[in-house]
């Protein structure tokens, strides 16, 4: 397996302010959300027994789209994580699953990348995620 020393605290320093950026839009929609409330409290009132009633429909729909919002904040500040662990263990550039160089490009374009782009389309199809 290839080892690349990375270049000294280049991709390290960028990963980590990608993670403190993530970590902060994940606070920041939770807040805007009122994900820490109770649905009643940022609809106004009680939650009336009425099926129809917009407010909640649209609170319900807003929390839902916020929350899936943080998942996917969470996801990618997962791959940063594990992007920074590769630093560490002097593997940062090298492909997790076929051991090959992750071209340049890739990494200038996705430094959390720990995957080659073959092995991560590969990766994608078999966890059924899209681009």
């Amino acid at each position: 397996m290839e080892v690349r020393k990375p270049v000294k605290g280049e991709p390290e320093a960028r990963l980590e302010a990608d993670k403190r950026e993530l970590e902060n839009l994940c606070n920041a929609s939770e807040e805007e959300a009122g994900l820490h409330k109770p649905v009643a409290e940022i609809t106004g009132g009680l939650i009336p027994n009425d099926s129809d009633n917009t407010d909640l429909a649209a609170a319900l729909v807003g929390r839902q789209t916020t929350d899936l919002l943080i998942s996917v904040l969470d996801q990618n500040r997962f791959q940063v994580e594990r992007a920074l662990e590769r630093v560490r263990e002097g593997q940062y550039g090298v492909c997790e699953d076929c051991a090959r160089r992750i071209p340049h490009e890739r990494l200038n374009f996705q430094p959390a990348a720990t995957r080659c782009v073959d092995c991560q389309d590969h990766w994608d199809r078999l966890n059924g995620r899209t681009a």
